[in-house]
């Protein structure tokens, strides 16, 4: 469905002049991404805004984002895959939340180990990213800073007692991208070097 309307989209903006013919496919590709992410974005929000928890949402998103546009990790095969997987975490995120944060040192824990995978590996190379070497050393550096920068919010607001549950916002999103980072390394979801000579 998605796709046909981003065909009939780019082929009026071919026969409109507005884009070059050539790169047609790149914009369908792109259209259907960011519908995607829409409806997969959006429907998370709705589901927040249902149980009351927005903002907490919200944080927990910018942390997750910004960290797994950088480390990558496992990526399912179909948008139908990807939707119903991401919804469901939320979902079960949502409703593992309370005993994280009832046995904190258990979410501490799993933090600690989650940073120290997320700095070892720092990227991914999925094979429908293929970057080259300098592009994985500038991913993984930029991967690690913004690790640097979520860790270093997380414990500053664990030290001046910021709502617990906001911190564990924080640190599943940081959990989330180690497991899915694990995930496609168990599932060889990524370019090894010598693969690509």
């Amino acid at each position: 469905m998605v796709e046909k309307i981003a065909n009939i989209l780019v082929k009026k903006m071919c026969d409109e002049k507005l884009i070059d013919v050539k790169k047609e496919e790149d914009y369908v590709y792109a259209f259907i991404c960011i519908v995607e992410r829409f409806i997969t974005l959006g429907t998370i929000i709705v589901i927040s805004i249902c149980l009351g928890l927005f903002i907490y949402t919200c944080i927990f998103l910018i942390f997750f984002l910004s960290l797994r546009k950088r480390t990558s990790g496992y990526h399912a095969n179909t948008f139908l895959q990807c939707y119903f997987g991401t919804v469901s975490t939320y979902i079960l995120i949502v409703f593992t939340d309370a005993f994280l944060v009832r046995n904190f040192r258990i979410l501490n824990a799993v933090l600690i180990l989650s940073i120290v995978v997320i700095w070892i590996i720092g990227t991914i190379n999925h094979p429908n990213m293929n970057m080259d070497f300098c592009e994985l050393y500038e991913s993984k550096r930029a991967a690690r800073l913004i690790l640097i920068i979520e860790s270093g919010i997380i414990y500053f607001s664990i030290f001046v007692g910021l709502n617990i549950i906001i911190v564990s916002y924080m640190s599943i999103s940081i959990i989330l991208c180690a497991i899915l980072f694990l995930i496609a390394k168990i599932l060889k979801q990524e370019v090894i070097e010598n693969e690509k000579s």
